[in-house]
């Protein structure tokens, strides 16, 4: 009896103890999102963003784009949080694969998600639902401004 009263106590100790982590195996980075959006006949900004699980980013503005050429930042954890739950808000997995027309002179967005062990592809050409437009518009928001720093050549 005394046997079971110590292993229960003993038990007890070590499960509130608090875990040891261990710090010599950084997080393996690896594509979280990648956005690109395709040039027109006209002068439609064309980019692409590169959002990697560890909040890093690589911006790479070419034609009409705000900033042109290479450029990297880091998005917080709130921002890359932010991402996550407008992804679950508008379904992202449950969206169609295709939103497009034969129009081809107007530009679009190609849209690539891996979350949570899914993996989702969305062309985003003409009719795509206002949740899709409005988490593209995140994503440019989150990314494109003035703490996306050049990358040398």
């Amino acid at each position: 009896m005394n046997a079971i009263i110590s292993f229960l106590i003993f038990s007890s100790l070590t499960l509130n103890e608090p875990t040891i982590q261990n710090h010599s195996n950084p997080v393996k980075e690896s594509i979280f999102l990648t956005m690109e959006r395709t040039p027109c006949f006209g002068k439609c900004p064309s980019y692409k963003i590169t959002i990697f699980n560890t909040g890093n980013v690589i911006y790479e503005g070419f034609t009409f784009a705000e900033k042109e050429g290479k450029h990297t930042k880091k998005l917080s954890q709130k921002q890359l949080l932010e991402i996550k739950s407008q992804i679950e808000i508008i379904n992202l997995f449950e969206l169609e694969d295709k939103y497009d027309s034969q129009i081809t002179d107007i530009p679009s967005t190609h849209l690539y998600v891996v979350y949570k062990g899914q993996k989702k592809k969305i062309l985003d050409r003409v009719g795509g639902p206002k949740e899709l437009k409005r988490f593209e518009k995140l994503i440019d928001f989150l990314v494109i401004d003035n703490n996306l720093k050049k990358v040398a050549k």
